[in-house]
Order: structure tokens, then sequence, then C-alpha cells
């Protein structure tokens, strides 16, 4: 009797484990370049990633209703209920994804059900794919001259949660902005403990 063929592992070749958030450098960098070409869509999804720290799966979910008013503004708070943990989590707008998400909004001419980000040929139609978002990480990378293995979806996430934390050294605050259940989770997300061990590393290097 033939062996069955054994299961190709989904991780086979490739990097896997947590992506770097992006520095202040690179990130201000990224918006330079997306706003001189003039890339509305990627540049709205860029600030609004990085602002609210929203998983992808939530962030693409974004409707044109969930960000703006009665008025037509863009709100700088609003609640959303997350895919994975089915919790709520309050989330801000920083003035920069405001003005970005005002832009988008006016040049793609999208309704109050549309979704955020779509298919640059269809501002109607179904929402970015996580494929679709993860790809375009990859085009960025490249654009700031960053190894693509380096940057992911989660690189945005983290972005500003690792800056808030090296700011405060709070992990109540930061993992309540992430929404997640426990300061453990949060540590594991951030990557806190390896990178205490590699800094102490290098003070005490022989």
């Amino acid at each position: 009797m033939a062996k069955p063929k054994s299961k190709k592992p989904w991780n086979a070749g490739k990097v896997v484990g947590p992506k770097k958030p992006l520095d202040r450098e690179s990130l201000n960098a990224l918006r330079r370049i997306l706003k001189g070409k003039e890339k509305l869509r990627d540049l709205a999804l860029l600030e609004v990633a990085v602002t609210t720290m929203l998983r992808g799966c939530d962030l693409l979910q974004l409707r044109v209703r969930d960000v703006a008013g009665f008025d037509g503004g863009i709100v700088d708070r609003f609640t959303l209920r997350q895919k994975k943990t089915k919790e709520g989590v309050v989330v801000t707008l920083s003035d920069a994804a405001r003005a970005a998400l005002e832009a988008w909004i006016a040049e793609s001419d999208k309704d109050a059900s549309d979704f955020l980000f779509t298919a640059k040929s269809n501002h109607h139609g179904p929402a970015m794919t996580t494929k679709a978002f993860w790809d375009l990480t990859k085009a960025w990378a490249q654009l700031i001259h960053v190894d693509p293995k380096d940057l992911g979806t989660h690189s945005l996430r983290r972005t500003q949660a690792a800056h808030i934390y090296k700011r405060t050294g709070s992990i109540r605050t930061v993992q309540k902005l992430l929404g997640h259940s426990s300061h453990a989770a949060t540590e594991r997300y951030l990557g806190i403990e390896v990178e205490d061990a590699l800094e102490l590393k290098r003070l005490y290097e022989i």
C-alpha cells in the first residue's frame, strides 16, 4: 500500500513570525512618496491602519458610514466590534487620517454604505482582500527600501502601539488600544520580552 503523501506545511520556505513596526523615519518617507504620487487610497489606508491599530480583517471591513458623521465630516472616534474577539473597541482617528479619508472619499465619490478600501477600479465594489493588502505592504516596503520580508500588515498595527509603549512604558494603555484581553497578549504582540533580552545581550556582550 502506497504511503500517503505528506502535506506540505503552509509555512514551508516562508519567513514567519512578528513583523517589525515602521520607525518614524520610514513612516514619514512612505507618507511623502504616496502624497507625491497622489495615491489617495493608499495614503488613507496607511494613515487609518497606523492610527486605528486595527487588525487587517477589521480595517478592511470599514465602511464610509463608520467614519463619517451625520454632516458628512470625518469623526475623530468610533466604536467597532472586533471580528476576532467579538469585543468592542474605541477607535480614534488622527488629524492626518481624517484629512486623508476626506480626500479619498471625495475623490472616489463613495456612498455611506461603501467600503472605504476597495480595488482601485471599483470604488463601490467589495472590500479589498487581506491578500491584496498584504501584497500592497510589500510594494510599500520597496518604495522605502525596506526588505519586504520585514514588512507586513501587522507592521502597521504595531507601529503606533510600539511608539506609545516606548514613550510611556504602559502596557495597560497599549492593551486597551489594541483591544487585547490580557497584558500577556500585548507583551507577546509587541515582543517586549524578546527586545528586552536582546538589549541586555547588547549591553553585556563579552
